[in-house]
């Protein structure tokens, strides 16, 4: 697979700054931290290590990645993982994905009631799912 033409923390490093300038109000810390670490990630802003083939002996340098959680870059391999140790616990049968929701006007309601709107909506799912029509 060949390597995307750019990241998302090459528009990070482009454009974030202009972006938090003009959405500022909207831009809460949490959202801050994470674009830093986007712009940060892979530069020798975080420091960096060598290796070295074990065949051949060449070295190269890398540089040290953000490691947060909401970075597709950094977050890759641990996806993979979590996602391959799932599929082994995967039953041999076909599966569907369905979603069953409330209407938005419902929100409020479902928040102050949550264990009866949830009870309900999960009782209903479960018999239109068991419906034989």
């Amino acid at each position: 697979m060949n390597a995307p033409c750019f990241e998302v923390a090459d528009i990070v490093r482009a454009a974030g700054t202009r972006f938090i300038e003009k959405h500022r109000s909207r831009v809460s810390w949490q959202h801050l931290r994470v674009l830093r670490a986007f712009k940060r990630c892979r530069t020798a802003v975080l420091g960096d290590h060598q290796d070295q083939c074990s065949r051949c002996g060449q070295q190269a340098i890398f540089y040290n990645s953000c490691r947060n959680r909401h970075c597709g870059k950094c977050q890759t391999n641990a996806r993979n993982h979590w996602r391959t140790d799932r599929e082994k616990e995967l039953l041999n049968v076909p599966y569907v994905h369905v979603v069953f929701t409330l209407p938005h006007q419902l929100s409020p309601l479902a928040l102050a009631n949550k264990r009866i709107i949830y009870d309900r909506l999960l009782r209903a799912s479960a018999a239109t799912l068991l419906d034989d029509c």
